[in-house]
């Protein structure tokens, strides 16, 4: 049996899998230092299951065993935690990692691999992550970084007219716009109290300025997405998250991309997988591994 994590920013998931079968889900509040962390690890881990093996998604770039944020703000004792070492440790067996949107690419390429060889997966969610499939094969790069969408650069700037950094140290990255952290920014900032990016999807239905807020942010979506086709010739999107899978915003990104030429209206699709994209990839991928 394989035991998926899926460790984000607002969430830790665990799901029991045997024979690409889920046997039994859990899910915590993500805590954003080490010993919370590590508490929050075991409660959502505990269950009556033999694990064969870990299979982990996790925010962040992951190399050897060991897990950085891109974005410090998002978990910021991920500096080279040894997230493997701590799983081996727990569970005495092995223990396969990705970065949770390369994992979830992977899971929504596998139902897709018979009339495509490439794609491009985006996480709209705490963060803007991104995945790779090329020539039918999950890129990771030599860094881990591969498909890291949300710190490419672009040209689309808040509403609230914040020109701070993003949490990697960059300025204009997509994931200061466009992610539920920046949309509850913005919200909160031009709509005068408190607001998270759940709260403005709500808002957006009769609210003007809610509105603008998540077209703007479709609007920088689109633009990585074109980016992104002119440098690797991708043949599909898929959005997942919370944020990118909140009603109405694949269609205000799909609106956004068709303002561009014919030649960047790629098709755009929700994840098969929904909020559990990552940890079904997660699973996919472990088992990937064995054969």
């Amino acid at each position: 049996m394989i035991l998926a994590l899926d460790i984000g920013g607002t969430k830790l998931s665990a799901a029991w899998i045997d024979n690409q079968h889920c046997v039994a889900r859990k899910q915590v509040a993500m805590r954003h230092d080490e010993a919370g962390f590590l508490i929050a690890l075991r409660e959502v881990t505990q269950a009556p299951y033999p694990v064969e093996k870990v299979a982990v998604a996790a925010t962040g770039f992951l190399r050897e065993g060991q897990v950085w944020s891109v974005n410090l703000h998002t978990i910021p004792f991920w500096k080279g935690f040894p997230l493997g070492q701590v799983l081996q440790q727990q569970f005495n067996c092995p223990v396969v990692m990705l970065n949770d949107a390369q994992a979830a690419a992977w899971g929504e390429f596998l139902p897709r691999q018979s009339r495509l060889s490439s794609l491009l997966f985006i996480t709209l969610s705490t963060g803007v992550g991104g995945g790779l499939i090329c020539d039918g094969e999950l890129r990771i790069g030599s860094h881990g970084l591969a498909g890291h969408i949300g710190h490419a650069t672009v040209n689309v700037r808040p509403l609230d007219a914040q020109p701070g950094n993003c949490g990697c140290g960059r300025e204009g990255c997509l994931e200061h716009v466009a992610s539920g952290t920046a949309l509850a920014r913005q919200a909160s900032a031009l709509l005068g109290r408190p607001l998270d990016s759940r709260q403005l999807f709500i808002l957006a239905a009769t609210d003007p300025q809610a509105e603008a807020i998540l077209n703007n942010a479709a609007r920088a979506v689109a633009q990585a997405i074109a980016d992104t086709l002119m440098v690797v010739d991708i043949e599909e999107v898929v959005i997942g998250g919370s944020v990118g899978l909140a009603e109405g915003m694949l269609q205000r990104i799909r609106l956004a991309l068709e303002t561009f030429p014919a030649l960047f209206h790629l098709p755009l699709t929700a994840a098969l997988g929904g909020g559990d994209a990552g940890l079904l990839g997660a699973a996919a991928w472990a088992q990937r591994q064995t054969r």
